[in-house]
């Protein structure tokens, strides 16, 4: 059992349009707002959805099933996370709808809808960093305080501050008080003696200064490696083709470097996805055509 407490939150209500897809426009909303760990209730009506069942004996989600035409959002319920240092949902709904044997339900994890009109109530937790983490003994991705392991990473400079404070003071003040007197002495000696002895001082001055600046630049060149690395990781753009892990063969018509539109090669449909929730993988090039071809696949 794992216990986690939040004690600041915000409650946000976000009203999703018709023709906008999940979890694309709610993951849009969500980084507007800056709610990166909450709780989302919602209700209302889709024109298409998509869900999938978790399989424990395999430990893999099933085929997604689809559920053409409109139904209704009973209950609808997920967690907001940051999985590798990206807003990630995970949704579960209870979806109703007519049918030739009358009403029907459905429910299980929400992988993709287009709305006809939706209402969510989203409580952010602002004190509660959570992060999704891989769980060997279910092979589902669960919920955990990002606090228990961001210190041994992120929260080792500020550590090393309380206890240099204390300290500093009492040591910065006996160099400061002993670096005085020389500097006060070089002045009246060199009225006194030869003024031959003030060339030595100011000499000595500029040494002690380039070893302080020397010791500076060190410290900012480990940071630089990973912008280059970011900066190198490939996006697909518009004209390249992608097989998504659901739509299957595709074409990129646009492209933000966040979100991506995908015309299906089967059947000619427009789909808008996320890249935030999917998984790049490196791209292949094609020697007929010379196109990149990419697969996404999913992150849970």
């Amino acid at each position: 059992m794992n216990v986690l407490e939040a004690r600041r939150a915000r409650h946000l209500i976000i009203r999703l349009d018709r023709g906008e897809e999940l979890p694309a426009a709610l993951v849009r909303a969500l980084d507007e707002a800056e709610a990166r760990a909450g709780w989302i209730e919602g209700a209302g009506s889709l024109e298409q959805a998509e869900i999938a069942l978790f399989d424990q004996a395999s430990r893999t989600y099933a085929k997604t099933r689809v559920l053409d035409g409109p139904c209704d959002v009973v209950a609808l319920s997920g967690s907001i996370a940051l999985q590798q240092g990206e807003t990630s949902l995970r949704l579960s709904a209870t979806l109703a709808r007519e049918s030739g044997v009358g009403l029907q339900l459905a429910a299980g994890e929400l992988v993709w809808a287009r709305v006809y009109g939706l209402e969510l109530r989203v409580t952010a937790f602002d004190d509660l960093p959570l992060v999704r983490v891989f769980d060997d003994r279910t092979g589902l991705t669960q919920l955990t305080a990002q606090s228990t392991t961001l210190p041994a990473i992120v929260g080792e400079p500020p550590r090393a501050a309380p206890p240099g404070q204390p300290a500093e003071p009492t040591r910065v003040a006996p160099p400061a008080q002993a670096a005085e007197p020389p500097r006060a002495t070089p002045p009246a000696q060199p009225a006194e003696p030869p003024r031959a002895v003030v060339p030595p001082a100011p000499a000595a001055e500029p040494t002690r200064a380039a070893p302080a600046a020397a010791a500076v630049e060190p410290a900012a060149l480990p940071q630089r490696p990973v912008r280059r690395r970011q900066e190198e990781e490939a996006y697909p753009e518009v004209g390249d083709s992608v097989t998504h892990f659901h739509f299957g063969e595709c074409t990129v018509i646009s492209s933000d470097g966040e979100r991506i539109r995908l015309r299906q090669e089967r059947d000619g449909r427009v789909r808008e996805v996320s890249l935030t929730m999917l998984r790049i993988e490196p791209p292949t090039v094609d020697p007929a055509t010379g196109k990149k071809q990419f697969r996404l696949a999913r992150k849970n």
